[in-house]
Order: C-alpha cells, then structure tokens, then sequence
C-alpha cells in the first residue's frame, strides 16, 4: 500500500511539471499567433505614424485635407482589415483572409453604429475585434470547405466554393455587425479602464514588472501586438500618442544587460558586443534573452532599468503615434511625438533605464566575481535550458557540441542532392525577425563563396510544401517537417553562429564541386 501510494506521488507530480510546460508551450504559441496577425502589416502601420507625425493637425506640417481623408480612414478600416485578412490568411489560405476581410468590415462598422454603452463612448479602431473575428470566420470556413471536400460534381467548384463564400460571409458579416460591438466594447472596456487607470494613478512604469520577465520567457509578443499595439493606437487616436508603444521597445535595459556582459564575462564578450548593435539599432531584442538566462539574478537588473525607464517616460507624459518595430531607437524616434519636450523625455527614458541596468548589471557581475559564483552556467547550458523550459523560438536557444550539431542538421535527410537547389528558405513563427536575420548572413555567405543560391524567409505557416532546403530553430524543426516533408531540414540554436553558415556552404560547394 505504502509503495502504491508513493508511486501515485510521483506520478502526479510528473503530470504537474508537464501540464506546466505544456500550458507554456500553448502560452508562446498564442504569442507567436497574435504576432502572425500583426507582423506582416508593421510596416504600414509605421507608414501611418509617419503620416501622422507630419500631417496630422498637430504634427510637423500639419494638412487638413490628409488628416481629414487619410488618417482616419487608415487606421479605422485599412489596418483592420489588413489584420483580418492575415488573420484569416492564417487559418484558411486565401479563402480565409477573404472571408475574414468581409466579416471585419462588418465589426467596424457596427462599432461605429454601436460604439459602446458608456457616457461619451466613441467608435475605435478595431483591432481587437479584427484579432478576434477574423481567424474565427476563416475558421468557419474552413470547417465547411472540408464538409465538402470531394462531394462536389466535377464543373461546378468554383460556383460552390463562391457561393459558399458570399453566403457564409454574409451571415457571419451581419452577425458581426449587430452582435460583435458588444462583445469587443466589454473587453476594450475593461481593458482601457485597467490601463488608464494604471496611467491615471501614475503607476504605468509598473508594467515593466510584467513585461522584462515576460520578454525573457519570450512572451512579448503577446503582450506588445495582443495588447500594447491595439491599446495604444486607440490611445494615440484620441491624444495624439501613447506611452504603451514605449513599454515594450524600449531598447535601454536590454543595452545595458549586454554591456555589462561584455565588461565582465570574457567567455560571452564577443556575442555580447556584437549583439549590442543588433539590439539597440537593430531592435531585435531576443539576443539578449539567453545573457540573462545564464544568470537569472540578472533580471533584477532588467527589472530596476525597465521600472526607471518607464517611470521617466510617465514623468514626461512622453509617448510615440505609431508602435516602433522593431523596437530599434531609430524607430522609436521617427514614432516619437514632435514636441520637443517629448523628444527629452524618451532620451531619458532610455538613457535612464540603460544607466539603471549597467549599474545593477555591474553590481551583480561584482558581487558574483567575489563569491566565486561567476561559473554560472555556461551559454550553451542556457539555451539548452530554453529550449527544455521555454519550448520557443529565439535568436539564441542553444549551442551544441559539433557532434551532435552534426547529427541534428543532418536529421532524417541527408543532404545528397544539393547540386540541384537553388533555393534556400529559413523559417521562423513570424518570418520577420530571426529568419529574416539568418537569411541575410546566410545570402552574404553564398555571395562570398560565388555560390548562385537564393535565400528567402518565410513564416514558418507559410512554409510551401515543395520547399527543397529549409532552416530553422531547433523547436520549429518538427513543425517544419511537417508542412514540406520532402525537403532537407537543418535546424539551428544560434542565429550568430558563424560557423554554422560556414559548414552549410562547404556542404553546398563540396556537392557542387563534387563529380
């Protein structure tokens, strides 16, 4: 008896840790969805902020005609609808993104016929509900497609899979437009009255309690496009720019978790200073996640540089008109508000929360140094320790010996017809970020090595199913083989590791060369 119920014990505890790592899992993908919906039209959103920052009635040169035509009717219809389409692009091909198109229309304008219940309610942009109905109508769609799917008579296809479109399409579209108001009016609603009360209370700069630990178990994509982003236009449209773009994409703590990398960890120094570029004018923010993961005493320092940052940014009611990604300073200052007053207010922001971080950054690594308990562990172990708690996609997951780097490129397909490709795809959740990074350096490499191969990044839902040689991140992998089966796999752990391009090319020009 004694023994069975010891076995239950660990038997429960096992189910425990693995619900947690699966609801995780689930948490990141979710993550990774909302960044799907939201990524490809970045940047027409940063066209809009442009258009803002010079044309709109308080903008640099400010013109009536663009702010009363163009401005509005930009971010009430074209962005959402753009959202929408891809949002359903995602579930359903084409197909899905038009049908998702159709239905959205039909959120916005019922919002603006049923704006919201409470004293001085307006109608908003509708982001969310773009986020929420689209993929949910392609969904639908879908469903319906594969009821179908070979019980049509051969000639008549194209009339059903019309007809089945414009009237699935409009019932959903009318349904939206009378039912859906109330639904996205409750969410803003509580969700508005949660930020601005944040901001009202001067407690916005506690955000940062959420965000730097949520950037590092790479949930910031969820919190930055599924919140910040929708939030924050809305914000914008009303006072012409919004402190929620900041929270984010402030580049300043992770600068300074970087720095004081490189000044006191001679093992990591190279990566860390090279990564300072690419993360503070780059704005790719995630090459500075596993630094912290090989000394998690380091997200104080996160902690105390986003919470000084952010304090500053709300000490100057500073704030952008436009999300800026990638979270780049470039970016944030062509999205920043043209008041002079704003300007200083996000270069202390900044300057404040990358100054806090060295600081305690430099404190930490001194206080560690003195202890001996600087054999923290090492780089690889951290990305190692991502990809087994974290199960996301990074530009830095982890670095493994050659041997078994070897065997895991390698995977089921061995690379023995790569005289005949032409085409190289890397592969990541949003296909902007860290396969539009690999891409690049792998492109620069087959140029040096006068190698004729072109090298494209895709969303790793796009993959095309004939893709011949496909890269990715360790934990895409998998799901990479799923969707082209056929093709040659290789997976990779850093996204600045030289050497892997360099043994990806000598592959090619062995084979090439080989007679």
């Amino acid at each position: 008896m004694i023994k069975i119920k010891k076995q239950d014990t660990s038997k429960k505890t096992f189910n425990m840790k693995i619900d947690k790592k699966v609801l995780m899992k689930n948490v990141q993908k979710f993550g990774g969805w909302l960044s799907a919906m939201i990524m490809p039209i970045i940047g027409i959103i940063i066209g809009w902020g442009i258009l803002t920052a010079f044309f709109l009635d308080t903008g640099w040169t400010p013109v009536a005609v663009i702010n009363d035509y163009l401005i509005g009717n930009i971010i009430n219809y074209l962005l959402p609808i753009m959202i929408g389409f891809y949002a359903g692009k995602l579930v359903h091909g084409d197909r899905g993104g038009v049908i998702a198109s159709f239905v959205v229309f039909g959120v916005i304008v019922g919002n603006q016929f049923n704006p919201g219940w409470w004293e001085g309610a307006s109608a908003t942009p509708q982001f969310l509900g773009a986020m929420m109905v689209g993929p949910l109508a392609a969904y639908i769609l879908k469903l319906f497609d594969k009821l179908l799917e070979n019980r049509i008579r051969s000639g008549f296809e194209m009339l059903v899979n019309n007809f089945s479109l414009a009237i699935i399409g409009l019932s959903l579209c009318l349904a939206a437009f009378f039912g859906f108001p109330w639904v996205i009016n409750a969410i803003s609603w509580v969700l508005m009255k949660i930020v601005y009360g944040l901001v009202s209370a001067n407690l916005i700069f506690l955000s940062a309690l959420v965000v730097e630990p949520a950037k590092i178990l790479f949930l910031n994509n969820a919190i930055n496009h599924g919140v910040f982003t929708p939030l924050g236009i809305q914000m914008a449209a009303d006072t012409g720019r919004s402190i929620l773009f900041l929270l984010e994409s402030n580049p300043g703590s992770g600068l300074g978790i970087l720095v004081a990398t490189a000044l006191f960890d001679k093992k990591s120094r190279g990566q860390a200073t090279g990564a300072t570029v690419i993360q503070f004018f780059g704005g790719i923010h995630e090459v500075y996640f596993p630094f912290v993961l090989m000394r998690p005493i380091l997200i104080i320092a996160l902690l105390s540089g986003g919470l000084a940052g952010d304090a500053m940014f709300q000490i100057f009611d500073a704030g952008l008109k436009a999300p800026a990604s990638p979270g780049s300073i470039l970016a944030i200052f062509a999205m920043a508000d043209s008041e002079w007053m704003n300007y200083l207010g996000i270069s202390l922001g900044v300057l404040v929360s990358f100054a806090v971080s060295l600081g305690v950054g430099t404190l930490l690594f001194i206080i560690m140094n003195k202890r001996h308990k600087g054999q923290s562990v090492s780089l690889e172990e951290a990305q190692q320790k991502t990809i087994d708690l974290k199960g996301k996609e990074s530009k830095y997951i982890r670095k493994i010996d050659k041997t078994e780097k070897l065997e895991k490129i390698e995977g089921t397909h061995k690379p023995e017809n790569l005289k005949n490709i032409k085409l190289v795809i890397f592969a990541c959740e949003a296909g902007m970020g860290s396969s539009a990074m690999g891409a690049g350096i792998l492109r620069k490499k087959f140029k040096q090595a006068e190698l004729d191969i072109e090298v494209k990044n895709f969303p790793i839902k796009e993959l095309p199913e004939n893709a011949e040689f496909v890269i990715t991140q360790e934990s895409l992998t998998e799901l990479a083989k799923s969707k082209a089966p056929h093709s040659i796999h290789k997976s990779i752990s850093n996204f600045l590791d030289g050497k892997f391009y360099d043994e990806i090319v000598e592959e090619f020009k062995k084979e090439i060369n080989h007679e």
